[in-house]
């Protein structure tokens, strides 16, 4: 039974003016740049997302529908304003891409519903997903990593966040 985490980031959250640095797609971690930043923010078709503690509910309250529709299990969701973790496992065979386009898509729809912002972008392109190794690994991700997220957690067992 594949196992995985998978994060999405909320649309326009970390510029590549980010003192960290940031991510380009093929091209890793990158340090900070200004002017990349200026060229991405003329780019952009949407202001940037941070997401709120009510987004933050919303797409918990729509991931936990979209799994239990179609018999996926969400063990577990931590947020922060730019991001959203979800925890995930499922019994047949589905390509993990296909769980997180529908998960995602669902989301930006229920959001845009419920912020009555219909075709607002949510998230960033793509998203980031690591396989869950083993027990120890799936222990730690419950009960330590997404738990010290300073935005909702939720887990399996507990009342879904109103």
């Amino acid at each position: 039974m594949p196992v995985y985490l998978f994060t999405f980031h909320a649309y326009r959250s970390w510029s590549p003016a980010h003192c960290r640095g940031y991510v380009r797609r093929g091209e890793g971690i990158l340090p900070s740049d200004p002017r990349m930043a200026d060229i991405y923010d003329r780019q952009a078709t949407d202001p940037p997302v941070l997401f709120t503690p009510e987004i933050q509910r919303i797409l918990i309250q729509t991931a936990h529908e979209v799994c239990s529709s179609r018999q996926w299990r969400l063990h577990a969701a931590g947020t922060e304003p730019t991001h959203i973790h979800l925890l995930v496992s499922w019994k047949t065979f589905i390509p993990w891409n296909n769980v997180t386009m529908r998960l995602k898509n669902v989301m930006s729809l229920f959001l845009g519903r419920r912020l009555k912002m219909p075709k607002r972008k949510w998230f960033v392109r793509g998203e980031s997903r690591k396989r869950v190794t083993d027990r120890k690994h799936f222990d730690h991700l419950m009960n330590v990593y997404l738990a010290k997220h300073r935005g909702t957690f939720w887990r399996e067992g507990e009342e879904l966040p109103q």
